[in-house]
């Protein structure tokens, strides 16, 4: 993932889903949409402050529930880039 996102004829789209899928070799069209990650991501350095000090817990789907994470998460260790996400389906917008 580092060395994609390096290349420069390659555009990484990050937290993002492909929700339409058409043409042919070598022509295709894609739609494609990007979730809100509702975190700034010009301010987010990775650093994991706030996936540590968010009170919410809930369980850890990337290992299967094995664990748990916040409502303020980095979806994986080698997430590139290593933005975080709030969930604000359980949020509670503590601003801490």
């Amino acid at each position: 993932m580092v060395n994609a996102s390096k290349h420069p004829n390659i555009t990484l789209l990050t937290y993002s889903d492909v929700i339409g899928f058409s043409g042919i070799t070598g022509d295709y069209k894609v739609k494609i949409r990007k979730n809100p990650r509702y975190v700034d991501e010009s301010k987010c350095t990775g650093c994991g402050l706030c996936t540590e000090n968010c009170p919410i817990k809930v369980p850890n789907e990337f290992y299967n529930g094995i664990g748990e994470r916040g409502a303020i998460y980095i979806p994986f260790p080698q997430a590139v880039p290593k933005y975080a996400v709030m969930d604000k389906s359980v949020c509670i917008d503590c601003k801490s």
